[in-house]
Order: structure tokens, then C-alpha cells, then sequence
């Protein structure tokens, strides 16, 4: 029988880290399996979103969580770690329990566990076209801004806030000339590149050129997903997983508490919703 999967998720957004765990949940309903997102409603994404985790699925589903996420909280015993970015850097821990089945989106991220890349780089958004690219931008992001840059001085800075959506990115990148940036690792560069835009890294010595090779990275995720699905199949642990921490229950108890208060007293809907996965998760 198959088994099926819940994705354990932030709220959808622009962040490509949370736009993949989406796009798992329906590449896996694409091949036959029940996926379901464990994650605040979004009316940006369709899936099957998920609030309610029953002692069945536990014991025979496969739960699958980012690196961000702290431990086991939804008390799977089929876990699958994928490691969307360096383990512990954007929280989350360094090290996983043994009984995990970990996968990770780049080598570079973690070189001891297979590769499972998914792309969400859409080329009917992120395309050159004849607009006059008459300004530059910087990007921060995961790179943090660990150096002052002078050639930065009164450029545009696009980060998690602005622009706003996707389409006035994509607007925006057309425009840009040259898009300086302190993040090596972010799908924002090769939407840079699509748009036609010099793609500089900030490096210790000064810049580099960025060069992505998409074919090779397009050529290899069918065989990585079929290799996915046939090892989490596969699982079925039916040994000991880690106990929830002490401030993990304190933290999940002061939700709760929150979620029946503006639920039952306060009749603040949008407020119960939110505490209510906060009661579920550390995310």
C-alpha cells in the first residue's frame, strides 16, 4: 500500500525554500500519493492543505520537514529531513536522529545524503525582452551583509519586502543592468540571469561572476524524485522517536492557551488561526 506524505510548511510566500516544499506536495499527488500540506491556508496556492493529524497517519505516513524545523513536532514515525539550505544557519539543528531520513537540495548544503532538487523557476515570468535596463540592484538575504560595498551606494535593494509580488520582480529585474549580491545560493540570481541581468557575487576580494548551468540541474531531477519516492516508501519505523523538549511543550502549551482565548472570547478569527498552527509547530 502506498504510503502517503504530509509536507510540514510556513505559510506560502515568495521565498523559494517555501515554494519547493509546495511543489513536492504536488509532484507527489502527480505521481499517485496523498499529499497533504501542513500549513496555514493560502489562497495563493492550490494543494490539499492539511490541520488535523491523526494517530494513523503517524504511524504510517511520511512526514517530510525543512531544515528550519526543530525536531519531530508532529511525532511522525516515518521523518524525512531535506535540507533546503546549510543545517542550523537559518535555525533548526545541525545534527538529525538517526532514524531520519535525510535528503538535501544542493550538495553543497550537506555531501553525505542524496540530492533531491526541485525547480521552480518559471521562464513564462522571468524572461529578457527590449525594456532599457537603466539601473542596478543589491540583494542581501541569506548572505547577510557581512561588508560594506561602495559601489552598493544608492542602489536599489530587493529583498523579502519589495518588490511586493512575483510579476513586479520580474518587471523589475528587466530594468536592472547589473544586480550585485551577497547570496550565493538563491533562486533569485538565475531569475536575474533569465532576465538578462550581469549577475556579480560579492566575494573577500571583490566580485565574480555568476554562471548557472540550468540544463544540468533540469536534467537530474526526474531520476532524483523516482529515487525519493522509492526510498520513503520504503520506510517503516517502528522504534523510539525524540520526546518533545520541555520549552517545546511550554512554547505549544502558551499557544493553545492564545488559540482558545481569541477562538472562544475574543471571536478574532484570523488570531485563532494563526495560534492554532503556532500550537502545532516551531516554524
Amino acid at each position: 500500500m502506498k504510503k502517503g506524505y504530509i509536507i510540514y510548511a510556513p505559510k506560502y510566500s515568495k521565498s523559494n525554500g517555501v515554494r519547493v516544499l509546495y511543489k513536492l506536495a504536488e509532484i507527489l499527488k502527480s505521481k499517485g500519493f496523498s499529499a497533504y500540506v501542513f500549513a496555514p491556508p493560502s489562497d495563493e496556492i492550490e494543494c490539499d492543505f492539511i490541520s488535523e493529524i491523526t494517530s494513523e497517519m503517524r504511524e504510517n505516513y511520511i512526514v517530510v520537514y525543512p531544515e528550519i524545523v526543530v525536531g519531530n513536532p508532529l511525532q511522525f514515525k516515518n521523518v524525512v529531513r531535506w535540507v533546503l539550505y546549510f543545517s542550523g544557519k537559518l535555525g533548526g539543528e545541525e545534527k538529525y536522529w538517526d532514524y531520519e531520513n535525510v535528503f538535501t537540495f544542493n550538495e553543497i548544503y550537506k555531501s553525505d545524503c542524496p540530492v533531491l532538487s526541485i525547480s521552480t523557476l518559471d521562464k513564462k515570468l522571468f524572461y529578457a525582452d527590449d525594456t532599457v535596463k537603466d539601473i542596478d540592484a543589491y540583494f542581501v538575504y541569506k548572505g547577510g551583509k557581512w561588508k560594506e560595498v561602495p559601489e552598493l551606494e544608492g542602489l536599489i535593494e530587493i529583498n523579502a519586502d519589495f518588490p511586493k509580488t512575483r510579476n513586479e520582480l520580474a518587471n523589475l529585474l528587466r530594468r536592472v543592468k547589473t544586480l550585485y549580491t551577497y547570496d550565493q545560493y538563491s533562486l533569485l540570481l538565475d531569475e536575474a540571469k533569465l532576465c538578462g541581468c550581469e549577475v556579480r557575487l560579492i566575494t573577500k576580494d571583490g566580485f565574480s561572476e555568476y554562471n548557472p548551468n540550468y540544463e544540468s540541474f533540469l536534467s537530474k531531477i526526474d531520476s532524483q524524485i523516482e529515487y525519493f519516492i522509492a526510498s520513503t516508501q520504503k520506510m517503516n519505523y517502528k522504534g523510539k522517536i525524540q520526546p518533545l523538549s520541555f520549552s517545546y511543550r511550554c512554547f505549544l502549551v502558551a499557544a493553545k492557551i492564545k488559540y482558545f482565548y481569541y477562538k472562544y472570547f475574543s471571536g478574532n478569527s484570523d488570531k485563532a488561526q494563526k495560534y492554532f498552527y503556532k500550537s502545532k509547530r516551531m516554524i
